[in-house]
Formats: C-alpha cells, structure tokens, sequence
C-alpha cells in the first residue's frame, strides 16, 4: 500500500497538481488516468458520433449559434451588393463628375467676368478655364474608370469608328447631360446673390443685363442660321481633329508616339486645343461644340427662372448646339480616318469589307463586337 500510495503521489506531481488538488480528483475513477497520471477523455466511437452530431445537427446545437451564422451570412450578402452596386455605378459617376467639373470652372469663370463687368476676368479668362476644367474633367472620369468623353458628339463617333459598346451610348449621354447640368446649378447657387444684384432679380435671356449666358452659349445679333449652323460644324471639325492627334498616336511613320498612359500630359494637350478652339472660332456662337455642355446647363437656367425664351430666342438658336456638333463630328472622324488614321480597328473608311462584315455578324448576333483598344477621349 505504501508503493502505491508513493506511485499515485509521484503521478500527481508530475501533473503540477498540489496535494490540495488531490483531494478534488480523489472522486476521479483510476480507469481515467493514463501511465502518466494525466487524464484520459473517452474516444470511443459513441462518444466521438455524439461530439459530430452537437457540431452539425441543428436540433443539437444552440439556437443563439444559428443566428449568430444567419446575421453573418446577411451581412457579408449586403456587403458584397454594395460593392457590386458601386462597381456598376462607378463608370457612369464618374463622367458624370467629369462633365460637372468642366461646367464648374468654366461657367464660373464666365460668371466672375460678367457679373464683375469684366474686372475680375476677360474672354482669355474664361477660355483658359474652359480648357483647365476639360483637363481636370478629363482626369477624373479615366481615374474612375470612364471614358473621359465628356461630350456625346465624341461619344457617337468612338461608337461608330472605333468600337465603343452602343449599350453604353445613353447611359454616357445621360450622365454628360446630368454632369453639364449639375455643375450649372452649383454655379448658378454660388453666384445666385451676384446675379441678382447685377440684373435686380429679372432673369434676362436678351437685354443690357442679360445673364442666361453664363450658362449656355447664344449667337451674335448679326449672325443668321446658317452662320450660326456652319460654326458649330467647323468647330466640332478642329475639335475631332485635336481629340485624335493626341488620342490616335499609332502611325508607324511617326518619329515617336505619345504613350497612352500619359494620361496627363493628353490631358493637359486637349486643355490647350480646346483654348485655341475657343480663343479663334469662339466668339459667333460660345463654341458650344458639346451638346452636353449646353443642353443641360441650358435647362437649369430655364427652371432657375429664365423661363422658355432660353429656347426660342434667335429663332430657337438651342438645337444647333445640339444636333451640330453631333454632325461635325463624324464628318470630322470620317476625314481624319481617311486621311490620317493607321490604326489597329477597322471602320468603314480604313477597311469597308472588313467593317460591313463586322457588321452584319453584330447583326446575326454571331459574335461579340471587339471594343477597340484606342479610343478617342476628350471634350
């Protein structure tokens, strides 16, 4: 009895137990404790089913572990719908932003100038504005993933010449035309005080106080309609033309090429071409050149009070900035392509045959229409 008592201390001090504890596991049946002293837990295949079973049967396990596992579930659903519904919106947002930024800086600069009677900014003011805000327009719709068009005249073309998805064309012009819009108003609210003292709160579309022209372009007196036609037209020409000067550089007879991700420095290229447009042929008409960029402002300045003569004076001027540029465009991208243009994507001017081929398999729905790796961006 001796022996066994030294043996059953001598397993309990190599467990670290006091002899206090011994006392509390003297209820322990022997058959628990291994050679070592140390305890054993029962494996038997009846035990281990009953563990299994407390771990994947629902009836056995805790209700307050189901729903705690229910709210995690619907959790991480909601999470991954936001990120799916940022992800969607993203691109539209985006342009959108772009083409609000543009109205921004540009209409404001027009507003500072006009309603300061030209002591705090003159026409190189406000078109060196106009080209900053198409630059910084532009760098931030491509950072959030957009084209950077900020204009559904380019917009068109890019569908027509070099294979922008069409299902992307309204959603594009809808968000241009809320862009335009939205950057319109916020000028519209920061120099709303302003307007007012200089016109003494009638809203004036013609007149020695008229304002409406902060916010969308309207002719000269002197101008008739076709004037007023061919200006726009010609306009949009040179604008397309500078677009694919910087957007296009894929000629293999060029000394060098302007890498694509130079996002900065096209930028800052399409700023100062649209500077030049505006300090040459800007004057007739604003050099709207943009649908977006009249149409919507052109519709704030009707609900901020303007009332419909922002739509019927000089002879309903407001659909030639629309319908205009939209024209000069694709006459301008038709004689740039037929001209200059070497690039990878076929069209109907570069390659007829392979381009109504394309065609007719977009049709049948044969095949996907490849998107085009050069785009043109820009105002």
């Amino acid at each position: 009895m001796v022996m066994e008592k030294a043996s059953a201390s001598h397993g309990l001090a190599g467990t670290g137990m006091s002899s206090t504890e011994d006392s509390n596991c003297s209820s322990t049946p022997a058959s628990e404790f291994s050679s070592k002293g140390q305890y054993k837990h029962d494996q038997s295949p009846a035990r281990m089913v009953e563990h299994e079973d407390f771990l994947t049967r629902p009836d056995i396990r805790g209700e307050d572990e189901e729903e705690i596992e229910a709210e995690e579930r619907r959790r991480r659903i909601k999470v991954s719908q936001y990120i799916q519904f940022r992800r969607d919106i993203r691109e539209p947002l985006s342009e959108m932003l772009g083409s609000a930024l543009l109205i921004i800086i540009g209409d404001g600069a027009v507003a500072q100038a006009l309603l300061s009677n030209y002591q705090m900014g003159n026409e190189i003011t406000i078109n060196l504005c106009f080209g900053f805000g198409l630059t910084m327009g532009y760098l931030t719709a491509i950072t959030g993933g957009a084209a950077g068009h900020l204009n559904p005249a380019i917009t068109l073309t890019n569908c027509i010449f070099r294979g922008f998805p069409w299902w992307k064309l309204p959603i594009y012009v809808l968000a241009q035309v809320v862009g335009c819009g939205v950057g319109a108003a916020c000028v519209f609210g920061i120099y709303r005080n302003a307007i007012t003292a200089y016109d003494g709160g009638q809203r004036q579309v013609t007149g020695p106080m008229r304002t409406a022209g902060i916010y969308s372009t309207y002719p000269v007196g002197f101008l008739d309609l076709p004037g007023r036609a061919m200006q726009e037209f010609f306009a949009t020409i040179v604008l397309v033309f500078f677009v694919n000067a910087v957007a296009c550089q894929s000629s293999p007879h060029l000394p060098y090429k302007l890498p694509l991700e130079w996002n900065l420095v096209r930028a800052l290229v399409l700023g100062l071409s649209l500077f030049g447009i505006g300090a040459s042929l800007g004057w007739q008409t604003g050099y709207a050149i943009n649908p977006a960029r009249d149409f919507g402002p052109r519709l704030v300045s009707y609900m901020a009070g303007y009332g419909r003569e922002v739509f019927t004076t000089a002879g309903h001027y407001f659909w030639i900035p629309i319908v205009m540029p939209c024209v000069g465009a694709i006459t301008g991208q038709l004689l740039f392509d037929f001209i200059v243009y070497e690039g990878e994507h076929d069209n109907f001017v570069t390659n007829p045959v392979v381009a109504v081929k394309r065609l007719k398999e977009n049709v049948v729905g044969s095949k996907k229409r490849p998107e085009a790796d050069i785009e043109m961006r820009g105002y």
